[in-house]
């Protein structure tokens, strides 16, 4: 049985909806700026004790919006399934607050995920090439 929605018509924002939604849209940083905090942790050289929470916490923005263009775009790749997995499964580890290399190996970790799926998503077109 099919049913058909005739007099369907979009939900109506007020202006608190399309503020919200503005300021959010605002907020979005461009995906290519997932490439300005990969170089910023894989560049010539490790990146300060000091920046490596925030990068930590970028980087895990990062895999957030990877990972929600992928299921957005409904990319049934088995290997963007996996990476997204993978992703998912680092996000939620602490970042180390232990000796500064170890910090820097798992930065490199999540640097790892977030290049993989960025580029298995260009390669299966749920993405073009940011740069």
């Amino acid at each position: 049985m099919m049913l058909f929605a005739v007099e369907w018509q979009p939900p109506r924002l007020d202006t608190g909806d399309l503020a919200r939604i503005a300021a959010r849209l605002r907020g979005l940083r461009p995906l290519e700026s997932i490439l300005d905090d990969i170089g910023d942790v894989i560049g010539d050289q490790d990146p300060p004790a000091a920046e490596a929470p925030v990068l930590a916490e970028r980087l895990r923005g990062d895999l957030v919006r990877l990972e929600d263009v992928a299921v957005a775009a409904d990319d049934r790749d088995p290997r963007v399934a996996h990476l997204v997995a993978r992703a998912r499964a680092l996000r939620r580890r602490e970042a180390p607050t232990a000796a500064h290399p170890v910090t820097v190996a798992h930065l490199r970790r999540l640097v790892g995920a977030a290049e993989a799926l960025l580029e298995r998503l260009t390669e299966t077109g749920t993405l073009r090439a940011c740069a």
